[in-house]
């Protein structure tokens, strides 16, 4: 801990470097076992990083205070050890990308990546092993990493203002740098395909030779022969958010009138969630991870899932 300017500025700084050994995993077995694999504490993983919390007095008079705690942090974890001689469990998943790769984080996400539309013809494109030529065939496509769900930073900051009676407290919270992939993306933002109704943005598809767009041709998809809504990096985006998450107004009643109430204090309060989010991810919520899913390694996932609720809610609180 430190402090200075005579107390009005205060904080810690945390350093870590920690290595796990027991790293709970799928492990594969033969399927004829009546399984295809069980859990086992196998692998190592590395994690390193930093937590900075600063706590300052902005100002601070007989009817005025303005208080300010400000939290970040940033945590680099890295694979370094799996089963026997493994370098890699590669994602399995039709929707999802997620993979296990030494010396990357876990749960990198591992898929082709998607080139745009082929302005002759409308097909979607993707990349050769090369990384520079392009295909419309998805099998032929070359797979890379191209994502990660763990962000590189994550912050808050806490402001309460106070005016005699009155309190103002207003929460901001953020997660920057982080992917998140839409596993709905392949059925509802697939050009034209009859699976779900489309997201608005399949509008800008293709439609003549010399169209440049990023969306496909609208197509119906009889059954795997229109491939552009496989999982690829079409539907991995920046889930980077700043949010409000919490304001509240109070208001203290004097004493005087708790006192003349035969009460020892009395608070009412309206209170904000949710009410601003700040971020360039398309979907309905950059804060998210699919319940189903989610585990130690399948992190980033979004299929659906529905968004956190704003709420208002007003009080009052009697103290007896």
């Amino acid at each position: 801990d430190f402090g200075f300017f005579k107390n009005r500025l205060s904080g810690e700084l945390n350093w870590y470097n920690k290595k796990t050994t027991d790293m709970l995993l799928a492990v594969p077995v033969p399927s004829p076992s009546g399984t295809t694999n069980v859990l086992g504490n196998i692998g190592e993983m590395e994690n390193k990083g930093v937590e900075i919390v600063l706590n300052s007095v902005n100002v601070s008079n007989k009817n005025f205070k303005w208080t300010t705690s400000l939290n970040i942090a940033r945590n680099k974890n890295k694979l370094t050890k799996l089963d026997g001689d493994q370098k890699e469990i590669l994602p399995s998943d039709a929707r999802f990308a997620n993979a296990l790769i030494i010396g990357q984080p876990i749960g990198v996400f591992y898929a082709p990546k998607y080139a745009g539309v082929d302005p002759a013809n409308g097909d979607p494109l993707f990349y050769l092993p090369d990384g520079k030529s392009t295909t419309n065939v998805y099998g032929d496509a070359g797979k890379f990493i191209v994502g990660d769900p763990n962000p590189d930073w994550i912050g808050g900051i806490t402001n309460t203002v106070t005016w005699k009676g009155l309190e103002l407290n207003f929460l901001f919270q953020g997660v920057f740098g982080n992917q998140v992939q839409d596993g709905a993306g392949g059925f509802m933002s697939a050009s034209g395909d009859w699976f779900d109704n489309q997201t608005r943005d399949q509008l800008n598809r293709w439609q003549k030779p010399g169209d440049v767009t990023n969306v496909p041709e609208a197509r119906i998809n009889r059954y795997g022969d229109f491939e552009s809504p496989s999982i690829s990096t079409r539907y991995i985006y920046d889930a980077s958010y700043v949010r409000l998450k919490n304001i509240t107004l109070a208001y203290n009643v004097p004493q005087k009138l708790v006192n003349k109430a035969k009460l020892s204090s009395a608070r009412v309060y309206v209170s904000g969630v949710n009410l601003l989010t700040f971020t360039d991810y398309p979907g309905w919520d950059p804060e998210v991870n699919t319940d189903y899913r989610v585990s130690n390694v399948n992190q980033g996932s979004d299929f659906y899932a529905a968004p956190q609720i704003k709420s208002f809610v007003f009080g009052i609180t009697l103290g007896l």
